[in-house]
């Protein structure tokens, strides 16, 4: 029975990823974590696989109606991979296990980890929802180039920690900073998602040999399929109107990561 709600939770993480351009590891962190009950750790991994492909497959439809932004990808991609591969080579491996052990407080790698993921998504979903309510910016002003990189070098210590391909980052940057319509930054954080993840994968072999393959293809399977849907229904809806969405659908989730960790 926990692995049909898995499935179909599955069905709702494909098909926001298409839809927003985010949210797969948002989504499927907590689902293997605290539905199926894999190690943190273990998900993280799982995680970067099924939302590679995932984002791959549905980044394939917004190639074909041209809302990608290769400079965006290219301004992202070179910085956030360095950072990815340093992260999951040489910074994870350094963080202790428990990170602070006192006679009074516990806090084990996989609660700061989760913790941290849910307290960054809620930054990002906070500027999502103020940039839905404020004034956007002509799409000819020009803006520096230099915290776009800067977002990309964060992005990709996120991903190598958290397993994140980091739509929830991706997007605001790509709407905040160079001014994207949201389909168009949909479109490009899919590309820049399934990049980043496929490097974070490649980067240790070493932690895909003990996962059950079984239940990760078929749960990517799926998500891929309902990517597809999303990637489809995104054409139809407003841009001005998925901004808040995403940002509300943010909230929820980094409120349930913190109440899972910190009070049950």
């Amino acid at each position: 029975m926990t692995l049909i709600i898995a499935y179909i939770l599955a069905i709702l993480m494909g098909f926001i990823l298409g839809l927003l351009g985010a949210g797969g590891a948002i989504l499927t962190i907590p689902i293997l974590v605290y539905l199926v009950g894999m190690n943190p750790m273990d998900a993280i991994t799982s995680s970067l696989f099924v939302v590679c492909l995932t984002s791959l497959s549905a980044g394939l439809n917004y190639i074909r109606i041209k809302k990608i932004n290769a400079r965006a990808i290219f301004l992202f991609g070179i910085p956030s991979v360095i950072t990815i591969w340093c992260t999951r080579r040489y910074l994870l491996p350094l963080i202790p296990d428990p990170v602070l052990k006192t006679d009074t407080i516990l806090i084990e790698k996989s609660t700061f980890l989760l913790v941290l993921f849910a307290l960054l998504i809620f930054t990002s979903a906070f500027k999502m929802i103020q940039a839905s309510s404020s004034a956007i910016l002509p799409n000819n002003q020009k803006k520096s180039i230099a915290p776009f990189i800067l977002n990309g070098l964060l992005l990709g210590v996120i991903t190598g920690l958290l397993g994140a391909g980091g739509g929830f980052l991706i997007v605001p940057a790509l709407v905040l900073i160079l001014n994207l319509d949201f389909k168009t930054a949909a479109g490009t954080s899919l590309l820049i998602i399934a990049i980043n993840t496929g490097v974070g994968l490649l980067s240790d072999f070493k932690l895909l040999q003990h996962l059950d393959w079984n239940f990760i293809f078929i749960f990517t399977g799926i998500a891929i399929l309902s990517s597809f849907i999303g990637a489809a229904v995104s054409g139809s809806i407003s841009s001005s109107k998925l901004k808040p969405v995403f940002g509300y659908f943010l909230l929820i989730v980094a409120s349930y990561i913190l109440i899972k960790e910190l009070i049950f």
